[in-house]
């Protein structure tokens, strides 16, 4: 089976494209534990499933958890659609697809991929941080800019991400600087569940820090420096945001069957 890597500031995928297929329409929950495994396969935060996609839709994307659950990703529509523009010889700009939440945009702004993310809840204050959702549920909480390096994230987020209150899917759980730095970029943390880990970064957290912090601030656009790398979010309206960021496609590759 043929697969691309991509990489979107740190977020890592694995993407096979099923536009074509004759095969199953998905890899098995086993297959997909396997690939995202770091020592014993390709290594990814998830698998992109790129399919054909209905009623006007340019594609459809799947994403899937390296625990083989299907999620929405904001990072990962980033990553689909450069994929899907580079399989179209880089000639289309725009593109509309489905996803998991329902339909997105994206635009090639700037030599980057930009997509937009709905904010499908308004951040609300609960026991444990600001939650949002942005495709997938974040508690977004907030810490001083000199205590997130050496911040032990795992200790902080498991309890939250096991929590009943967020059962049974659990949560994201992201860290963010309360100030920006001197280029005006929030740090930002976050755990994702599904990896069971911190990821260098995440889209949809992005997105739902960028929410807080403009519930909280004011505000429209905001920058983000990630540990895999700078995003940015700017928003249109109450609801609707958009997200931009690099993407790469550093190999590709065949997974050879068992």
């Amino acid at each position: 089976m043929q697969f691309v890597k991509l990489d979107a500031a740190g977020n890592d995928f694995i993407g096979l494209d099923l536009r074509d297929s004759t095969g199953p329409e998905r890899p098995s929950t086993q297959d997909v534990v396997r690939w995202c495994d770091r020592k014993r396969g390709v290594g990814a935060d998830g698998v992109l499933l790129l399919k054909s996609g209905a009623a006007g839709a340019d594609f459809d994307l799947v994403f899937l958890n390296p625990d083989g659950s299907e999620a929405f990703c904001g990072n990962g529509a980033r990553a689909a659609f450069t994929w899907w523009r580079q399989l179209n010889g880089g000639e289309f700009p725009d593109a509309h697809f489905s996803a998991r939440d329902g339909i997105h945009e994206g635009h090639w702004v700037e030599g980057e991929p930009c997509v937009d993310l709905l904010v499908k809840t308004m951040p609300e204050d609960t026991g444990h941080g600001a939650f949002v959702d942005t495709g997938t549920g974040h508690i977004v909480l907030g810490t001083a800019p000199e205590d997130l390096a050496g911040l032990d994230l795992l200790d902080l987020a498991i309890p939250i991400r096991e929590h009943p209150d967020f059962a049974p899917h659990g949560v994201n759980v992201n860290v963010v600087a309360v100030s920006p730095d001197v280029e005006g970029r929030y740090a930002m943390r976050t755990f994702e569940k599904g990896v069971e880990a911190e990821t260098l970064s995440c889209g949809s957290g992005t997105v739902a820090s960028a929410a807080v912090l403009r519930w909280q601030n004011g505000g429209e656009a905001f920058k983000f420096r990630a540990p895999g790398g700078l995003l940015g979010v700017v928003f249109e309206g109450e609801r609707r945001a958009w997200l931009s960021g690099p993407v790469t496609m550093p190999f590709s590759g065949t997974i050879l069957p068992l």
